[in-house]
């Protein structure tokens, strides 16, 4: 077994970040924060040795905290994105430097939560630190300059003696000590490592996905970047897709141009609570003119799918509907626009349909069925949101549990073999 090694968890929302590190032999996470009470109460039931502080980190004093290994940490990052369809500014006051409005402050305040990074760094000095947020927050910085505010994040780090790689992964595709997420989630990852331990982590090893290549079979893939306006190999940053930034590609030259799907992917199934069938479709939508558009997406996904079930997508999720086969949409906290539609009717009227719930999307997530959620408000709506906060706003188990064992080779120099047998 690896030597132990600790960590610290900042804006650790409900242990989404803690759920997979614990899985790594051989760690242990001493501490945590965040300012929910909602999310520390369920932090606190399901890691009831992990001292959790209620608080806004970004007043609070690093000497607080105890001295560990290491540290991950997730800030804020709504106002990075254009979550909920609103255009997210890049860190300027609108009306000005010295605006008297205060028309974005809510939104630089949030971002700015990324500099208790270095803030902490620069006093507990630890052996690695890990960064986890959206894509867009790479171009953190004025709309003249995208990204000047991040790579001066960078630099008061490196300040610090750290040296770093950003990573940018989809949780469907983490599967190298255990299984990957059943949903799509691209996320950045700014893995930091500070030069005094003498050692480079093994990236190849705990961030490339198996594949089966027609030509050379099971091989870990490397990531294919397009030539966009936002990125190319040179300056790779995005997300995973036909219509995005990177594919998975055969690292052999000659099979460059094929894009491949790792084959630990898994099915959006495995999350369905199947003995929920839910109501009829032509009860619920064939009737109603103000579910039209759902109602178009619901027949065209039953004439494609040729009756498998599958998903609507009600907003968002980059597609009008996807096959239960594959991983479900990137689950967001916004609310619920996963639509499951399955039966064996040929007539689609006939065939069942519900929404999918917090707990059937928690486990796409890649938490346990017994994780519990804890809510803090007295009105049931009010519960509900807190539950699908804590959800949609989680780090992925899987994706901090592959990253803590690179961390943990990279700290103690003892290796950890990936467990997961990937079949071809």
């Amino acid at each position: 077994m690896a030597a132990a090694v600790s960590w610290s968890d900042h804006f650790a929302g409900g242990g989404g970040a803690c759920e997979g590190l614990e899985q790594v032999p051989g760690t242990v996470v001493v501490m945590a924060g965040n300012h929910a009470r909602h999310a520390v109460a369920t932090y606190k039931a399901n890691h009831p040795t992990v001292r959790v502080d209620c608080a806004d980190l970004s007043q609070v004093v690093p000497s607080a905290w105890p001295r560990t290994n290491a540290l991950w940490s997730s800030p804020e990052c709504t106002w990075h994105t254009k979550a909920q369809g609103k255009q997210r500014g890049h860190g300027e006051f609108v009306d000005g430097l010295f605006s008297t409005t205060g028309t974005d402050e809510t939104a630089i305040r949030s971002r700015a939560t990324m500099h208790c990074v270095p803030r902490f760094a620069e006093y507990h000095q630890y052996q690695a630190i890990v960064v986890e947020n959206v894509v867009e927050a790479r171009q953190w910085g004025p709309r003249h300059n995208q990204g000047a505010a991040f790579d001066a994040w960078l630099t008061s780090l490196r300040v610090w003696g750290y040296k770093h790689r950003i990573l940018y992964l989809n949780s469907a595709h983490i599967a190298g000590y255990g299984p990957a997420a059943a949903c799509s989630r691209d996320r950045m990852y700014v893995v930091l490592w500070h030069e005094s331990v003498g050692r480079t982590p093994d990236f190849d090893k705990w961030t490339r996905p198996w594949v089966s290549c027609a030509r050379h079979g099971r091989v870990q893939a490397i990531q294919g970047w397009k030539y966009t306006k936002a990125s190319s190999p040179e300056r790779p940053w995005g997300k995973h897709g036909a219509t995005a930034q990177y594919e998975w590609r055969c690292p052999d030259h000659r099979c460059a141009t094929t894009a491949l799907l790792p084959i630990a992917r898994r099915p959006g199934s495995e999350a369905v609570d199947w003995s929920r069938p839910g109501r009829l479709v032509g009860d619920r939508y064939s009737r109603h003119a103000r579910n039209a558009k759902t109602w178009e997406k619901i027949q065209d996904g039953h004439r494609v799918y040729e009756g498998a079930p599958f998903i609507v997508e009600m907003r968002g999720g980059g597609s009008t509907h996807r096959p239960l086969s594959s991983p479900l949409s990137t689950i967001t906290a916004g609310g619920n626009h996963h639509l499951l539609v399955h039966g064996d009717a040929s007539d689609v009227r006939d065939r069942y349909t519900r929404l999918l719930d917090v707990h059937e999307r928690k486990v796409a997530m890649a938490f346990p069925k017994g994780y519990q959620l804890v809510t803090t408000a007295a009105k049931k709506k009010d519960q509900e949101d807190q539950r699908v906060s804590l959800v949609g706003m989680a780090v992925t188990p899987n994706a901090s549990r592959d990253i803590g064992c690179m961390v943990s080779e990279f700290i103690t120099g003892e290796p950890i073999e990936p467990v997961v047998p990937v079949a071809a």
